[in-house]
């Protein structure tokens, strides 16, 4: 039985189905897991949604909150006389020296301490809570910056009322709110307005989400980012000009990206988030490893459950292969040996394995029962044979031929009748049973006769170890294989023929060997004579010589004997038969 097929991949039945099962387990698997994928994949979108909308959501309160609060101190400055006496000065000048000018004439006109704007508006700067960085007043007079520099308050005058880059930096970079000041004696007159800033990073820190963002101006430019402002502006102009509020986008340069819009009605200004799907599955990278994980191991699960039932159906086709092949060489001893799980009846093929065996059993002890009463039928007729001819007119004319070949001084034919006569009482009167020493000398008489009868062309050899001469054998299974040598093997023509019989322990038994100097024979005819000896042929001209000592020496040997036959690597022909030790039937 091939070692390939004592596993269930062997059988291509079965090895289709494997990967049939493979294909379908890992396609469900993939079709599965691409159907969680886009669950979770729709859920971190939703979070990111959200997270946006709360972020936007919260500075939105924080603008709103600073609005609030510049409103109140705007307002707060009209119960102050002192302070709106000051805030008119600075709104009405034009310069440093102006203002100077106008609150001394403030301070000369005021039998009390006369207010100070600027000073009123640190208290304002160094508030934390309100995150105000900077003022500036609008008037037709010009411009007036007011900031904090290292503690210190600072002024400073633009009566063109150009932008200045530096104060624009120092004082704040988002104008929250302003508010329009009106003379307190004159209501109906406005001053100017003032307005409040505040810095972006202070509204807007780097994590305020978990991804790329930028703030838009109402012209829909960048104002202001968090990591994804010049990264693709080409990108972000798109997504601004879109309409929906959220959703996939394909980019122009590949991939998807998910994006998230918010308009700030009250602000002017808009909220843009934006996710390269790349970037989620980085950000999950751990939670799809594990998923990755488990579909795999529930996969590899599934197979090994199927692997495990489909193997097991395996083992028995197996097993019902190997017992055909060894009832099909006739090797019922193999078939007897044959182990049947204790659980052996489950399946059809469990169930067909138990039946073969019953059936190889059953057919064994039919051919055995057959060859038993053949052996007995040609017995009987033997022991007729026996009756029927007078032993001691043999022996008497045996010997009056010897006398007659020494008179004429044929001392060669002398002793081949002599040795054919005591060959022929020895087999007559032993049992069926002898030992190998005996079976070895009996076989020695024969050989004798065939060198008289073919002179020099004939030269044989034998050997027995003496520990071994006392085993018992079958009487009368070596002569056969020599006969079969001298009818197949032996050249005529040849000036030297050879035959070697030896006899050795080997490990479990004793070794017999019976090797010949002939021409062998060709492959198709050597596998012709292994299966005739092993499985017989009823044709007329079918040798039965090694088939019959085949079947007499498996018979009373039983488990262990082997008996093979093949060519010698240096020409003639070999057979080799183990007899083991102990093991008689």
């Amino acid at each position: 039985m091939n070692r390939f097929r004592s596993i269930f991949l062997g059988y291509r039945i079965y090895r289709i189905k494997f990967f049939k099962i493979v294909g379908f387990v890992f396609l469900i698997s993939a079709v599965v897991f691409l159907g969680v994928l886009a669950f979770l994949m729709n859920t971190w979108t939703n979070d990111l949604r959200q997270q946006s909308q709360n972020a936007f959501m919260e500075r939105e309160r924080r603008i709103n909150d600073i609005r609030l609060w510049a409103m109140d101190y705007t307002n707060g400055l009209y119960e102050n006389t002192k302070l709106m006496e000051d805030a008119a000065a600075l709104f009405c000048s034009r310069d440093l020296n102006e203002y100077i000018q106008k609150r001394r004439k403030n301070s000369l006109g005021s039998s009390t301490q006369i207010g100070y704007l600027p000073a009123s508006i640190k208290k304002v700067l160094l508030d934390n809570q309100n995150l105000i960085t900077g003022v500036t007043l609008w008037s037709d007079e010009g411009q007036k910056d007011i900031w904090l520099e290292y503690g210190d308050i600072r002024l400073c005058f633009d009566q063109a009322g150009a932008e200045d880059t530096a104060g624009f930096t120092r004082r704040g970079d988002i104008l929250t709110a302003f508010y329009s000041v009106r003379n307190p004696k004159h209501m109906d007159q406005t001053l100017g307005e003032i307005g409040f800033w505040v810095k972006k990073r202070d509204i807007y820190e780097e994590n305020v989400v978990s991804a790329n963002w930028v703030l838009l101006n109402e012209e829909k430019e960048i104002a202001f980012g968090g990591g994804a402002d010049r990264q693709n502006e080409q990108l972000i102009r798109q997504l601004a000009m879109d309409e929906k509020q959220s959703g996939w986008l394909l980019a122009e340069k590949g991939g998807l990206v998910f994006f998230v819009h918010q308009d700030s009605e009250e602000n002017g200004y808009s909220f843009l988030v934006l996710k390269n799907i790349g970037e989620i599955l980085a950000d999950n990278i751990y939670t799809i490893s594990v998923i990755i994980a488990a579909f795999i191991l529930v996969a590899l699960g599934v197979l090994a459950c199927y692997w495990a039932g489909i193997h097991s159906d395996a083992a028995f086709l197996s097993m019902i292969m190997d017992m055909l092949s060894s009832m099909e060489s006739g090797n019922f001893s193999r078939l007897q040996k044959q182990a049947l799980p204790v659980r052996h009846r489950e399946n059809e093929y469990e169930m067909i394995a138990t039946a073969l065996k019953d059936v190889g059993m059953k057919l064994k002890g039919y051919i055995e029962t057959e060859y038993i009463l053949k052996l007995k039928e040609q017995e009987s007729q033997m022991r007729a044979l026996q009756h029927q001819i007078n032993p001691h007119f043999l022996y008497n004319t045996l010997e009056m031929l010897r006398s007659k070949a020494l008179v004429h001084e044929d001392r060669d034919m002398a002793d081949a009748i002599a040795m054919l006569g005591a060959l022929y009482r020895a087999r007559m009167h032993k049992a069926d049973a002898i030992s190998l020493k005996e079976e070895f000398a009996f076989l020695e008489m024969y050989l004798k006769i065939m060198a008289l009868r073919f002179g020099n062309n004939f030269v044989y050899q034998m050997e027995l170890e003496k520990e071994i001469g006392d085993i018992s054998t079958i009487n009368f299974w070596l002569q056969p294989l020599a006969e079969n040598f001298f009818a197949h093997g032996f050249d005529r023509e040849s000036e030297y023929n050879l035959l070697i019989v030896n006899g050795f322990a080997k490990e479990g038994g004793v070794e017999i060997e019976m090797i010949d100097n002939g021409c062998g024979a060709d492959p198709v005819k050597l596998a012709e004579i292994r299966r005739n000896m092993l499985e017989g042929n009823d044709e007329a001209e079918a040798d039965i010589g090694l088939r019959n000592v085949y079947m007499r020496l498996n018979y009373f040997y039983g488990d262990g004997f082997s008996m093979e036959v093949g060519n010698n690597v240096e020409g003639g022909f070999r057979v080799t038969v183990f007899l083991p030790a102990g093991s008689v039937q």
